[in-house]
Parts: structure tokens; sequence; C-alpha cells
């Protein structure tokens, strides 16, 4: 009462508009409407001030300014009230400010939550401050200019039983790392985003029997308790299935390096179904083992063997060293044979002297003509080049006159059988396979000489690969050797003869000269048929011209065609 008082007292020496006294009524009642209702706001926190014990609040210092209202001007009734926008109530329209005394200094700005209700003469200190909310008391902090860590929420927790979100959980201390996603979004408090719930524990709980029972129920923990994701689960469980033993009696093979019941598929299937980082950092942490799920537990007895992985690496490139070498020895040895018939075959070269002087005879008078001799492709040449009577060929002629003349080059198809069966192989693939085992070998026996356990299981076995290797290592570079000669033979670059083209080039010839053998004799056959009956036409033509009781009938003999 006696703040009002006070507000009374000094809206009495307001000066009055005396040329409208209507108008200075109505701007009166204005005033006293204004006041009364700032009044009722410091009421009502003085009655929120009582409750103030039982919230935690952020102390802040409520600064209390003498009022002084100056005279002036009849117009200026309404600018003189304190400022309804700094009172902490919410008002959209804030009237101006009362302007105080030029002799004290400004008002501070104030953060939310402060009284800015002056003190008239006589009138008793606010009291304390009411408890600010978090939002509020954020911005105060920077207002302040003191930024600090969250505001640490507590985990909302659901009160019905959930459905499960299948993920593969990452551990805190992996996830907290400073160049993580996971970091970024924590340490950026303005971006977080809360879900909602409320609608959540309404659409994903699990639907309940009794409806009735008002009290949550207890959510039940999974019979099994599995740190691994549920395809990768999936396919381990159906892995181990397939050996129709115990898990113990899996890892005791591996540890013991037996590779009866494995071969290299089943190797390389397990390598990748190996525990990943995370899920070893989360099988370590977990005490309760027994509640592990069977591929769980798998991976924990994996775990418990020293140097599983190498092991497995072991056996995987046991069992690819005999694999590998029976499939690049045969090659290999096919390919220096390939190398060696085309630059000892004497058919090869004879057969292509022909050809250069049939070529020659052909192209004479042309920029072609009086070659020296001719690339190895031209021999797939030979069937393009069409003569004048239906179905014969270059090389359909080419082989009648060697059938004439030079029977012995009707073997040479013999000569071209190994080099036929070399084509289609890759010399420079088959090098770099041979020459990456090789690393892959020495690589494995380093490692392997840091364990001795791991040294005396497999350090033998791995030497007897590595000299096996060294072997094909030294058929290679023979092969290669051959190469750089039968390159200078058939006058073709170094650098770039393939031997893959070679020998696909000679099979196909080979596929041409035995076809046109084959056609050539079919012709033949034909031929012999139609002269054999033609003579028979003209016989019975003779008959039939005698007639019957010998005498001879006119009759005029039809064209044989």
């Amino acid at each position: 009462m006696e703040q009002e008082d006070n507000v009374k007292e000094a809206m009495e020496r307001l000066p009055a508009n005396k040329k409208c006294p209507k108008s200075h009524n109505l701007a009166q009642k204005r005033l006293v409407q204004k006041v009364n209702k700032c009044i009722q706001i410091d009421m009502d926190l003085e009655e929120e001030s009582l409750s103030a014990d039982q919230h935690p609040a952020i102390p802040l210092e409520t600064p209390t300014l003498p009022l002084q209202l100056p005279r002036t001007s009849e117009n200026s009734l309404s600018s003189q009230l304190p400022a309804c926008s700094a009172l902490p109530r919410p008002c959209t329209s804030a009237l101006p400010a009362l302007p105080l005394s030029p002799l004290l200094p400004p008002p501070p700005q104030l953060c939310t939550g402060q009284s800015l209700t002056p003190l008239m003469p006589g009138m008793a200190p606010m009291p304390p401050p009411l408890p600010l909310s978090r939002s509020n008391a954020a911005r105060y902090v920077a207002s302040c200019g003191r930024e600090n860590q969250p505001w640490p929420k507590k985990a909302k927790t659901p009160t019905l039983r959930m459905k499960p979100f299948e993920w593969q959980k990452l551990p805190f201390d992996v996830a907290r790392k400073s160049h993580s996603m996971w970091a970024s979004v924590t340490s950026s408090g303005d971006d977080i985003i809360e879900p909602d719930y409320t609608s959540i524990e309404q659409l994903f709980c699990v639907s309940q029997t009794n409806p009735k029972e008002t009290a949550a129920p207890k959510i039940k923990e999974p019979k099994e308790i599995t740190f691994i994701d549920m395809k990768k689960s999936l396919l381990l469980n159906i892995f181990l299935k397939q050996f129709k033993c115990s898990n113990e009696e899996v890892a005791d093979m591996i540890q013991r390096g037996d590779g009866t019941r494995f071969d290299a598929d089943i190797l390389k299937q397990l390598i990748k179904l190996l525990p990943e980082k995370q899920e070893i950092e989360s099988l370590k942490s977990y005490k309760e083992k027994a509640k592990l799920a069977n591929a769980d537990q798998f991976y924990v007895l994996l775990l418990g063997i020293a140097s599983y992985q190498l092991r497995i690496e072991c056996m995987l490139l046991r069992e690819e060293t005999g694999i590998l070498l029976d499939l690049l020895w045969p090659k290999a040895q096919m390919i220096r044979r390939a190398c060696e018939t085309l630059l000892t075959s004497h058919r090869l070269p004879v057969f292509c002297q022909l050809i250069l002087k049939v070529g020659n005879f052909l192209n004479y008078g042309r920029h072609t003509g009086d070659a020296g001799g001719f690339k190895i492709s031209t021999l797939l040449k030979l069937t393009e080049t069409k003569a004048n009577q239906t179905r014969i060929t270059l090389l359909h002629h080419i082989l009648e006159e060697v059938e004439k003349n030079h029977t012995d080059l009707l073997q040479l198809p013999n000569d071209l059988d190994c080099v036929s069966k070399a084509a289609g192989t890759n010399f420079e693939v088959m090098k770099a396979e041979a020459g990456a085992y090789l690393k892959k070998l020495l690589k494995m026996e380093h490692n392997v000489s840091s364990a001795d356990d791991l040294k005396a299981q497999y350090g033998q076995s791995i030497q007897d690969s590595i000299k096996l290797s060294k072997g094909l290592e030294e058929e290679l570079a023979t092969i290669e050797k051959k190469k750089a000669e039968l390159a200078d033979y058939l006058c073709e670059d170094r650098n770039k003869l393939s031997l893959e083209d070679v020998f696909n080039t000679m099979k196909t010839f080979r596929d041409f000269f035995l076809k046109a053998l084959k056609e050539n004799q079919e012709r033949k056959e034909q031929a012999t048929k139609a002269e054999k009956r033609k003579r028979q036409l003209q016989e019975e033509e003779v008959k039939r011209q005698k007639g019957e009781y010998g005498k001879i009938t006119s009759v005029t003999a039809a064209p044989i065609t």
C-alpha cells in the first residue's frame, strides 16, 4: 500500500491539462489503469518469490534506482511511466521508458528475470529474483560473455515396453573421438533436436495383453545378448553349422592348424566374417559371457586364440599354394613349348614363303607389291580374298597347290597343335599373379617368424611354397627370353608383341587351314560324283537309242546338263 500511495503522490505532482480538461481526465484514467496493472504484476512476483527456495536459481543482482519524475509538458504524460516491456511479463507492445534524472547513470542492461520496478521514496527493496528458466539462463550466460558446455540433460526413459531398434552400437570412447560425427553433434548445442518421445512411445510400444493395468510393465531383458549385426550373425551361424560340431572344436582346429575340414573357399568365407574393431571392444568389455548369442560366443573363443587372424591366413595360404601352382605350372610349360614350336618349325616359314610369292604376284604394279615379308596376322586374310568361282578363296587355291606339289606342308596343322592349345592364356596376367603370390609368401614368412609357435607350425610349409614359387618365377623368366626371340623372328617390336595375340592368330589360321582342306576334299568328292552321274546318264541314253530288239530309233537325245 505504501508503494501505491507513493505512485499516487507522484501523479498529483504532474501538471494538469488546462486547455482540454476532458482529455486530461481520460489520460489520467489510462495512467491509473497502467499503474494498477504494474502494481499487480509486482504483487504476483512477490508471491512467486516465496516458493523460490524450492527451485535452484541463478543469482542475479537487482539494481534499485530512485525514481525522479520531472515536470514536463501536458502531452508527455504517457512518456513518464516505467517501460512495460522491461517488466517480466508477456508484453507485445512496449511504452516509452520513463526519463531519469540527468544526475543518475543510465540503467544497465538486465537479463531476463530481473525486476525493473523503481523504488519510490520510503519504498522497501524488492524481494529476491525469481528462478530463471533453462532457456533464459542460457541467454543470460551468453549475454554476459561466458559460454559454457551444453546444459546437461537426463536421458529420457520410456514408461512402457518398447519395440527394439536393431543397430550396431558404438562404444562411447569410440563415438567421442574429436573428429567423429557424434563428437561434432554433441559439441554444437544449438543443433541438438529433441524428438517427440510421447508420440514415439504411443507408436512403437509393445501391445499389452491387459490394457486395464496402469502400472508400467517391467522391461524383460533379452534371452541372448549380441553385439553383431543381424545379417552378419546369421551368416556366421550358417557357417558354423556346416562343421556339425561345437564352437570349441572349430576354434581348436583353427588353433592347431588342422585343415582337414577347411578348404580355400571356407577359409576365405571365414576371413570375411572375422570380428571388427568395435565388436572386439564390445565383447571384451561385456562381463556376462554366458548371456551372449552363439555367434558372439564363437568370437569370444577366437579372441582367446593368439594371432587368430594370422593363423587363418596361414591355413589359407597353405591351401592356395597347391591350387595356384597346379594351375600356373602347366600353363607356363605350355607357353614355353608353343614359343619353341614357332621358333623351330620348318614347315611354317616354307608355307609363308609360298604365300609371299603369291601375294607379290597379285600385288604386282601396286605399292603393296615387291614385299620382302609380311606380318604374321596376314595369314588370317587368306580367306578374305575371293576367287571368281563361288566358295573358293585364296587359301583354298594355295592348299590345292600344296596337295599337288608340296604334300609335306599339309602337316603344318600338326605343328601348330600345341600353339593352338596355348591360345587364350594371358602371359602378362599369369606373371603378375605369380609375382604377387611370391610377395605374399615372403611377407607371411616375416610375420610368422615373430611368433615361435606359428613358426614351428607353418614355417616349413611356407618355405616349401616359396621354393616352388621361385621355380615358377624362373620358368616365367625363360618364357620372357623366348618371347624376345619370337619377336625378332616374326619381325615384331619386343615391347609391343603379345604372346596371347600371336597364339590366337595361329589358332585361327590352323582352323581356317583345316576347314579349307575339308572343303576342298568335299568339292573333289562332289565333282567325282557329278562325273560318275554324267557317265551313267550317257550310258542310259545310248541304251534308249537302240530301242526294242536292237533296232535303233530316231529319238533325239536330250542335252545333258
